[in-house]
């Protein structure tokens, strides 16, 4: 079984090393990431195209026969999330299950309206002070668990930001925040309700998560009637890298339920 996860803003390989871990070795994975490479900012007409055929490439380099029993699902996290929604829109019969983790269609701003994003596409990647920054997130408790979770040590933090500072350069943070002041398509909630009906979706949350609040993935769940949602996790935005394990059971079983993967031991 092949499985493709997506990452959002920030993404870096890294972040998914837990879920990678605990998924192996009957589910191969690997890590996709948002990049510029060129691309110019998105506007309403194409809004995830690019990205969309960048990860087509993938997904068909995974599995030649798109309409085969080996086709990939895919895992979206957060913005990997709406570009995951976006792809199967598109490439429905390519996929054979979606995970959204922590994600949304359209990034609603609770208030803040989508014109007010644009200035902060220029927040630079914090190389410079790549610790001072991991040891404030790791000493103000609520950053903390609304980052990553409870029990994450200074360890975890910085490992985290080391992986970011690596991999993500400031034309590509501001080429992936571009993303989020992106219009809600029309006839957005009927596409998405009829994908859920085609689609086995697995929609997974976490209550404290102050990157992307819970209330979209209520949004995503209301949208898609025939999704199945499963109550939130603990910890926040980025919790599976503490609680891998469990999340990696719980895909396991959807996909095995969905008759993506046979059923392990």
């Amino acid at each position: 079984m092949r499985l493709i996860l997506v990452n959002g803003v920030y993404g870096a390989t890294a972040h998914f090393d837990a879920l990678r871990a605990a998924f192996a070795p009957d589910i191969s994975t690997e890590v996709f990431t948002f990049s510029r490479d060129g691309a110019t900012d998105p506007d309403p007409e194409h809004a995830f195209d690019p990205m969309v055929r960048r990860l087509e490439s993938v997904v068909r380099g995974a599995s030649p026969d798109p309409t085969g029993a080996s086709r990939p699902a895919l895992l979206g996290f957060s913005l990997g999330g709406a570009l995951s929604l976006e792809y199967v829109l598109q490439h429905p019969d390519h996929v054979s299950a979606l995970v959204l983790v922590n994600s949304f269609d359209r990034y609603h701003l609770a208030g803040i309206q989508p014109g007010a994003v644009p200035p902060f596409w220029r927040v630079p990647v914090p190389i410079v002070h790549r610790s001072f920054i991991a040891r404030i997130i790791h000493r103000i408790g609520w950053l903390r668990r609304g980052l990553l979770h409870e029990d994450a040590t200074l360890d975890d933090v910085d490992r985290g930001m080391r992986g970011a500072t690596a991999e993500v350069s400031s034309a590509d943070l501001r080429y992936q925040l571009a993303h989020l002041g992106l219009p809600v398509p029309s006839g957005q909630g009927e596409r998405l309700a009829a994908l859920a009906e085609r689609l086995p979706v697995l929609l997974l949350s976490s209550r404290r998560d102050m990157v992307v609040p819970p209330f979209h993935t209520d949004r995503l769940a209301q949208l898609m009637p025939a999704a199945r949602r499963l109550p939130a996790f603990e910890g926040g935005h980025a919790f599976f890298q503490h609680d891998g394990s469990e999340v990696a059971r719980v895909v396991r079983e959807f996909l095995s339920a969905s008759h993506s993967l046979p059923a392990v031991d």
